[in-house]
């Protein structure tokens, strides 16, 4: 899966696309508070679980054996998909050889237009995991 560096491989149906990460993997805790007669009034904090974001860009849709980069209005079509047809399968390999697997949804379209013009305009999904970012291979350091 790291054919020129991609580092993202998501299935969408029937649909195989890879891209690669933009150095924003963010692992944030979700907390709940509570205060009870017995805390005598000093707040309780417990971790129920964890937000997993990253964005992924150069998205390139490999279904069947062929190339094919997708522009900006195929993925705001993405960005735009509800229910069960938005979420996506996952893999995540590292540079440091450890893979992850989980199932996200697409939580917004980035798009980043330069003011020079010979520059060209970046695209970029956002996705959040849903469930856990399972470990399934070791790094190998």
């Amino acid at each position: 899966m790291a054919t020129l560096c991609y580092n993202i491989r998501l299935q969408l149906g029937e649909k195989t696309l890879i891209g690669v990460t933009q150095d924003d993997l963010s692992v944030s805790a979700i907390t709940k508070e509570s205060i009870t007669k017995d805390d005598n009034g000093v707040k309780q904090k417990a971790i129920t679980g964890h937000d997993v974001t990253f964005k992924v860009a150069g998205i390139i849709d490999m279904t069947g054996g062929s190339s094919s980069v997708l522009d900006n209005d195929d993925l705001i079509d993405m960005a735009q998909e509800t229910g069960a047809s938005a979420e996506l399968d996952l893999t995540y390999l590292r540079s440091d050889g450890a893979t992850y697997e989980g199932v996200a949804v697409i939580t917004g379209y980035s798009e980043s237009s330069p003011a020079d013009p010979d520059s060209d305009a970046t695209y970029s999904l956002d996705l959040k995991v849903i469930g856990d970012l399972t470990i399934v291979s070791q790094s190998n350091g």
